[in-house]
């Protein structure tokens, strides 16, 4: 399912909301020559909420277009507004803005009515304006971003990441994280929110206040790339202290939340993806594999299930059990990736790993089936890692000229991901061209949050794996024209962080009944 048609689902079922009389008018409609009855009306919306609900958007389209010029007043607004996101998800999107303008101007404050048109923005292809509606939503009206979710609200802010749209995107960061919102699809962004509303704040000299949102982020790894990043050096005390020794501290914190919530529900996708992450964190690899188990590669598989199985591979391949990893990975080359559009995610990690590992005539028809079968549902970052690994096993089969040719194409559009790019002329033994790209990059503003863990060395890394990838990194930071520009704006993670090697203990949380054992 779309990100636009699951959010037009979601907010179609608020939309039963608009069936009551005391909906606004849009305004004098032109009088229809043969009106729809109130009655005949009420009739008529019963089937089409039921069909909403369902997220039956062909029947609902097919049931109001042909009654929509016989229905005014009140009426029409509510008809329009049910058919709106569906009008979305048809790929209508002229069509939907001009609704969206007309029902806007009915009720300009209406939280409903301002959250479908941050959707609407968005499948219009207008990031900016959409990330602008969304940061007013939150801004005034912060009650009404439950009817959004969270695919929504990141598909808009990597957008504008990507356009390069930083003021918006940050924006929508700080009023997003002072609303402190929880997307109920993805609660798990409340961290991500908050990391970007601090990056913000402290590029604004506002450091105080983004350091009353730091208790907001839990995640380890989120952590961990701020104490890499001298961007954040203003709150790394506080960054320091949240981590602990080894991370443990935050891996703990969050480990024993995560497990907690899994013993509650098991069968649950979501918390079966943060048990097996808990699980990796902690280095308990046979663990994250058990409770990653059930998590199948299929048809219109679950997000949560597409990363579950990732960590599963992740896993294994840090035990050396590489076959294992493989196998685990392979179906998602199977798939049908219109149906199935974050299992894309998977097949970056496949053809990564198959390089990795020396099987390059794998890993290069992997990479190229999923830029084929990809299309749109590739973002430009993932395609970037799939042709960078096109590039790397071509050059290690000793195709060097067209291995040439597409590292000059990635080289060409290397915004759209520079760590990809400077991984592919490393694979090319293009290292004067790498390090050139590498240091014009970490003097961007966004550089070292593009960067930095790139040059981390192995023992840095959670459930590292071997990797003759991160070893070119490695070898490239030891130029002194790249140390220099990497010093500025980054630094290796103190080894007092780097997470220990073996399994830590189970965390549990304290519950005021807990009898100490004596």
């Amino acid at each position: 399912m779309t990100p636009l048609r699951r959010s037009a689902g979601l907010l179609s079922g608020a939309l039963l909301l608009l069936a009551s009389p005391g909906v606004a008018a849009i305004g004098r409609q032109p009088a229809p020559l043969s009106p729809l009855s109130d009655a005949d009306f009420r009739a008529l919306m019963a089937p089409a909420l039921t069909a909403a609900q369902a997220q039956d958007c062909p029947k609902v389209l097919g049931m109001i277009d042909p009654v929509l010029p016989r229905v005014s007043g009140r009426n029409r607004n509510a008809a329009q507004l049910l058919r709106l996101p569906c009008l979305v998800a048809a790929g209508r999107t002229e069509e939907a803005t001009a609704v969206y303008r007309e029902i806007s101007a009915s009720d300009p404050r209406s939280g409903l009515i301002r959250s479908v048109g941050v959707v609407v923005a968005l499948s219009s292809g207008d990031f900016v304006e959409a990330g602008n509606r969304l940061a007013s939503l939150a801004e005034e009206d912060p009650t009404a971003l439950s009817r959004l979710t969270g695919t929504v609200a990141r598909g808009i802010t990597q957008a504008l990441t990507e356009s390069r749209s930083y003021a918006v995107r940050d924006r929508v960061f700080i009023a997003l994280a002072r609303a402190d919102w929880q997307p109920q699809d993805r609660p798990e962004m409340r961290d991500g929110l908050a990391q970007g509303a601090i990056d913000a704040l402290i590029g604004a000299g506002r450091s105080d206040e983004a350091l009353t949102l730091l208790p907001r982020v839990g995640a380890p790894e989120l952590l961990v790339g701020m104490a890499m990043e001298r961007h954040y050096q203003p709150l790394w005390p506080a960054i320091e202290t949240r981590l602990g020794d080894h991370g443990g501290t935050a891996v703990d914190r969050f480990a024993a939340a995560r497990l907690d919530a899994f013993a509650s529900r098991p069968d649950d996708p979501e918390s079966r993806r943060d048990a097996t992450r808990s699980f990796l964190l902690l280095g308990r690899y046979a663990e994250a594999s058990e409770t990653a188990a059930p998590a199948r590669i299929a048809e219109a598989m679950d997000d949560a299930d597409v990363t579950t199985v990732r960590y599963d591979a992740q896993a294994l391949a840090a035990q050396g059990r590489t076959d294992e990893a493989l196998a685990r990975l392979r179906p998602f080359a199977t798939l049908d990736l219109g149906k199935s559009q974050s299992a894309a995610s998977g097949l970056v990690s496949l053809a990564e790993l198959l390089d990795e590992n020396g099987r390059e005539e794998d890993a290069l028809a992997v990479a190229r089936t999923a830029l084929a079968k990809g299309g749109p549902v590739l973002s430009a970052w993932g395609a970037g890692w799939l042709r960078r690994t096109e590039v790397c096993a071509l050059a290690a089969l000793g195709r060097r000229d067209e291995a040439n040719r597409l590292g000059d194409a990635l080289k060409a559009d290397a915004t759209r991901n520079e760590a990809a790019t400077v991984e592919a002329l490393l694979c090319l033994r293009r290292s004067d061209e790498a390090a050139a790209l590498a240091i014009a990059t970490l003097a961007t503003p966004e550089g070292a949050g593009v960067l930095a863990d790139q040059f981390q060395p192995e023992g840095a890394l959670w459930a590292p794996a071997r990797s003759r990838l991160r070893a070119l990194w490695v070898t490239l930071l030891q130029r002194g024209d790249v140390k220099a520009a990497f010093d500025k704006t980054a630094r290796i993670l103190p080894q007092r962080f780097w997470p220990q090697r073996g399994a830590r203990p189970i965390p549990r949380i304290a519950r005021p009944d807990d009898v100490p054992v004596t």
